[in-house]
This record gives C-alpha cells, sequence and structure tokens, in this order.
C-alpha cells in the first residue's frame, strides 16, 4: 500500500511545474527573456518528474500507475481557476469527474488483484 502513495510524488511535481510554466509563459510579457526563474523551476520539476516516474514504474504496475497520473488534471484545474483566474465550464467539471470515476474505477480493480493476489 505505501508504495502506492508514492504515485502522490509525479502528480504533484507534473502539477507543480506545469503552473510555473504557464508563470513562467505569463512572465514573458513583461520581460524579454524567455530564461526566467519561473520556467527554469517548472522544468526542473518536470525533469525531476520524469526520473521519480521511472522509478515508480519498476515498482508498481504501468495499467494503474499511468491512469492514475491524470488526476493532475483535477489538481490543475483547480490551479487554473484559484491561481490563473481562469473560468470553468460545466463541460470542464464534467470532465473531471469523469477523470475522478475513472481513477476509483482503476483503484478499486487494482486492489482487487492484489486481493488476488495475496489470497
Amino acid at each position: 500500500m505505501k508504495k502506492y502513495f508514492l504515485l502522490l510524488i509525479p502528480i504533484v511535481l507534473i502539477t507543480l511545474g506545469q503552473t510555473f510554466s504557464k508563470l513562467g509563459a505569463e512572465e514573458l510579457n513583461s520581460s524579454n527573456s524567455i530564461l526566467n526563474i519561473f520556467f527554469i523551476l517548472g522544468y526542473a520539476l518536470l525533469i525531476l518528474r520524469g526520473i521519480v516516474w521511472v522509478y515508480i514504474i519498476r515498482k508498481i504496475n504501468l495499467s494503474f500507475a499511468y491512469p492514475v497520473q491524470s488526476f493532475s488534471y483535477v489538481l490543475i484545474l483547480g490551479i487554473s481557476y484559484f491561481v490563473f483566474k481562469e473560468s470553468i465550464s460545466f463541460i470542464n467539471l464534467a470532465g473531471v469527474l469523469l477523470i475522478s470515476l475513472g481513477i476509483v474505477l482503476i483503484s478499486s480493480a487494482e486492489s482487487k488483484t492484489q486481493g488476488d493476489n495475496n489470497a
């Protein structure tokens, strides 16, 4: 069970990486340099996420781990709304609900498979 909590690390890293990348893109409006602290931090986090991801897929089934990564879409939608003041449509909310439902279904199927393997 502890190894499944490892999946939170790349989810947080990709969410923060994308958030800082967006902040870096917005910074371009006020400066001419594409290299700013937000870009550097954003892409450093995305590279770190890749390294962590390699470790995780060695420990967890890819068929489970990869779909769970879609939870980052849920987090990004929240950040888009609260940090960047972007509007959220009903379709966005419906999509997040479907993603969340999919994660629950995949997680319950993985739990059942793990239970069957331990029996």
